[in-house]
């Protein structure tokens, strides 16, 4: 969606009014672009292609002018602020693509002067409306504990070091609150492999949740092929090439008083870790990260509900698109087991359902890490402060709707395991008190038509699927 810039000046100057209060917080020449330690060029590895044609919307920033300029990102990396009259990104208006090399690729939806300030909010961008035609391939190597250094730099910015711990080997530890969902969130890369875990809690309505994971990905080599022509995406090839790794996922409920509750409750963990893949200088990047949904099913009070799981995975995720025609191109496989699992309830039936996507590794166009080190220099207050006043004005629903569905992929591909859980078990009043506890386990592979410039729906397949049941007593009457 577009958003015309003339009703903004009119709409948000309460929120702009913050700008003119700030003071500068970056100076020209004061980010060092050594100093944001980028990852190599992918075009430098061999069998790797590059050969595109950008469409005239593009609007391509140097890295140095950009790091003159910039004087503020938001939080959500979505808003920039630059001074007014900035010779750069003065050329910058509605519907451009903001590029700078290894950095960023963001479509613009307002591009205002105000204040003595020049702000520009953004979007993604979909391929079509960077590349007129494109030949992309590229081959390489995911390498955590390689990318660990560029992680840690990403997170030593202002604003944000009050969330993360960061390690000394590379790793990082990001603690937050997502509508009353407290959660700690950590990736720690050692030599092969990058092991995550995650802590989520909450207290709502009686209810009291808990839900813990960890486990490890190993190292594995990411392959895409992408081709567009005349602005329209032909084909597109990905692979998560020999990814395998490890999960323990535990969960537990209860609900002391009595009442119906049974509202989903879905959870968008921020990611984990991010791999930059700029290619041609293009910021690609691979996104890892999980998600929750849990749905309880609580009756009354006096009910408690737990699980534990334990799984394997491995093999290679992926999937060709042709003409939008998708076939998954993989041969992942995963093993499961219930560990342990409770269900207790004094009359009416309890159940409780908790997903978990972990990992889910994105293929990106933009290096969100990357943004995050340069807010060191150019720290979110004032664009936060704009993207407050927008949210508050008409445009909000426009801007809520962007975060709306958090167990939605915004990444042009991915690949991601799905472990979806269950347990249920009959009241004290029902002849035989039964108990279930079910684990399903999804492969999946999928790519965002919107970020590919696709009319369709986001298309996705599963590459593997297994369902395990435990029932207690093993009789036939609790076999529903």
């Amino acid at each position: 969606m577009t958003l015309p810039s003339t009703k903004v000046l009119l709409l948000i100057p309460f929120a702009l009014l913050l700008l003119s209060c700030s003071k500068k917080t970056a100076a020209p020449g004061e980010i060092s672009t050594s100093a944001l330690n980028l990852a190599p060029d992918l075009t430098a590895r061999p069998n790797t292609t590059f050969k595109v044609d950008y469409s005239d919307k593009v609007v391509k920033i140097e890295q140095r002018a950009f790091l003159d300029g910039i004087r503020s990102i938001s939080s959500d990396n979505t808003t920039f602020v630059f001074d007014a009259g900035d010779p750069a990104a003065s050329k910058l208006q509605q519907g451009s693509i903001l590029f700078v090399p290894g950095i960023a690729m963001r479509k613009v939806d307002v591009a205002t002067e105000q204040d003595g300030h020049f702000v520009v909010v953004t979007e993604g961008a979909t391929l079509g409306e960077v590349f007129k035609n494109a030949e992309i391939r590229w081959n390489a190597p995911v390498k955590f504990s390689e990318a660990a250094s560029m992680q840690r730099i990403a997170n030593n910015a202002p604003g944000v070091l009050d969330r993360w711990t960061v390690h000394a080997a590379g790793g990082v530890t990001y603690s937050g609150d997502d509508d009353g969902w407290k959660y700690t969130v950590s990736a720690n890369p050692e030599p092969g492999k990058v092991n995550l875990s995650m802590n989520v809690n909450r207290e709502y309505n009686g209810v009291k949740v808990a839900v813990n994971g960890d486990g490890y990905v190993q190292d594995f080599d990411t392959i895409a092929a992408i081709k567009i022509k005349d602005g329209t995406l032909e084909s597109m090839d990905y692979q998560n090439h020999g990814m395998s790794g490890m999960v323990n996922f535990n969960w537990e409920a209860g609900k002391e008083k009595g009442g119906v509750e049974a509202a989903e409750q879905r959870v968008k963990l921020p990611s984990s870790f991010t791999v930059p893949l700029p290619i041609g200088g293009v910021p690609f990047s691979l996104e890892v990260s999980e998600a929750l949904l849990l749905h309880p099913a609580f009756t009354g009070g006096s009910e408690i509900a737990r699980g534990k799981f334990h799984v394997t995975y491995g093999g290679t995720q992926g999937f060709k698109l042709d003409q939008g025609n998708m076939s998954p191109d993989g041969d992942g496989s995963a093993e499961g087991s219930i560990l342990d699992h409770f269900s207790l309830t004094p009359i009416a039936p309890v159940g409780f359902v908790a997903a978990v996507s972990m990992p889910r590794v994105e293929l990106k166009l933009g290096t969100d890490s990357i943004l995050s080190a340069i807010k060191k220099y150019a720290p979110p207050g004032v664009a936060d402060g704009l993207l407050s006043g927008l949210k508050k004005s008409p445009f909000g629903k426009w801007i809520n709707q962007q975060v709306s569905d958090k167990l939605k992929t915004t990444g042009a591909a991915y690949g991601q395991l799905v472990i979806s859980t269950s347990t249920i078990a009959a009241g004290a009043g029902s002849l035989v008190p039964c108990q279930k506890a079910q684990l399903i386990l999804t492969m999946s592979v999928g790519a965002n038509a919107t970020v590919l410039g696709k009319e369709k729906a986001n298309v996705s397949k599963e590459i593997f699927k297994q369902t395990k049941d435990v029932t207690v007593p093993p009789i036939k009457a609790c076999e529903v």
